[in-house]
């Protein structure tokens, strides 16, 4: 790791963010579950999985049509047909506007860059087919259903559970290992 980057490493509000990560953790929990270390390091990587997601948009692949900004369907209406309707008297309300989640904070970005950076440096270091894995626990960090994690990856779902609270682990073990710097 370079320089610059541990001491961007050391010098973060870990602690901060563990109790952020830990009360996202309790609301992932199933009820009889009891929250454990490696939960709160799942909840951090869920957590910059998301808002990379929302912060870093992809480009569009080259060769594949981009969606157009015309309706999919005929009876489909747009957000701007709804407004101008509104404006022209036609419609009594304002329509609710399908939102996009917000941008994310720069410190959420911040935060996102410094666990995704323990993610690929940090994460699993003792396993196999570390990108077939990897890419399993992070889908599933992105919401995908162990099924089709289990289908697209070739990891069964018992295997995706148990590298899963791997990954959390050793993120854990890191940042309290950082925070105690």
């Amino acid at each position: 790791t370079d320089p610059s980057m541990m001491a961007r490493l050391k010098g973060y509000n870990w602690h901060k963010a563990l109790k952020d990560a830990e009360s996202d953790a309790l609301d992932h929990l199933k009820r009889d579950a009891v929250l454990a270390d490696h939960h709160v390091g799942f909840a951090l990587l869920r957590t910059a999985a998301t808002t990379s997601r929302l912060s870093y948009s992809a480009p569009p692949r080259p060769g594949w049509p981009s969606k157009s900004a015309l309706p999919d369907s005929v009876d489909d209406v747009t957000q701007w047909q709804l407004i101008s309707a509104y404006l022209k008297g036609e419609l009594t309300s304002l329509p609710d506007i399908e939102n996009r989640l917000p941008r994310p904070s720069s410190d959420a970005i911040d935060q996102c860059d410094l666990v995704l950076h323990i993610w690929h440096h940090y994460a699993l270091p003792h396993k196999g087919d570390r990108s077939r894995i990897k890419r399993a626990v992070y889908l599933r960090a992105n919401g995908a259903k162990p099924n089709k994690i289990a289908a697209v990856t070739g990891i069964n779902v018992r295997q995706l559970r148990s590298v899963a609270h791997e990954a959390g682990q050793d993120i854990y073990d890191y940042v309290v290992f950082l925070n105690k710097c």
